[in-house]
């Protein structure tokens, strides 16, 4: 199966950003001997769809809102995975799963730099942010979990993840932290907000 066909299993997700979540470091414990894990990615917010599109160590990875559960959770669903350089007719599949209108490709393939200037650039609908990330990735309560400290565009602020197949694991874990009541952000929501956008 080609790489940029992906398809993986959906997966419930809630984040909250904060300037410092040193609180919740400290009830959740022990994540000190977690191994941190460094990396520099390209967001590309867009204000047409809700989906996610980012490009990390050379690979466009998009994410798609299947669902959003009452209790404020989103389901996400992993739909496209490609490296550059990437021909047109692959840039083409990655629209649609976007669920944008593709734009018309001049060239045969595209590397990331090409990309981003005739293609991003001149689409009004995306803002692409460059993001550095400090991860730290757990599970907790059987579910995935990270922290990550988030530079971008000259911010800094710091999130934390929980996510898994299961809807009422996430709803269980977060009960027992304490943050059933608060607010769920998706990382692109958090960026916009964080560089005063519009959700």
């Amino acid at each position: 199966m080609p790489e940029h066909d992906i398809k993986l299993t959906p997966r419930w997700e809630w984040r909250t950003f904060a300037d410092s979540l040193a609180w919740l470091e400290t009830k959740i414990g022990a994540l000190d001997i977690v191994e941190p894990h460094q990396s520099e990615e390209i967001y590309l917010l867009n204000s047409s769809t809700p989906h996610s599109a980012k490009i990390r160590s050379g690979v466009l990875e998009i994410k798609r809102l299947k669902q959003v559960d009452p209790s404020g959770l989103e389901l996400w669903y992993p739909t496209f995975k490609g490296a550059f350089p990437l021909t047109s007719s692959i840039l083409h599949e990655a629209f649609i799963a976007l669920g944008l209108h593709p734009p018309i490709f001049a060239l045969n393939s595209y590397p990331i730099n090409i990309f981003l200037s005739e293609i991003i650039a001149r689409d009004a609908a995306f803002c692409p942010v460059r993001v550095s990330k400090v991860r730290r990735q757990f599970v907790f309560g059987g579910c995935a979990a990270e922290f990550v400290r988030i530079t971008a565009g000259g911010v800094e602020l710091e999130s934390f993840c929980i996510e898994d197949e299961a809807l009422e694991r996430v709803l269980s874990a977060l009960r027992e932290l304490g943050l059933d009541s608060h607010a769920n952000v998706s990382l692109p929501n958090g960026l916009r907000r964080a560089l005063s956008m519009s959700t």
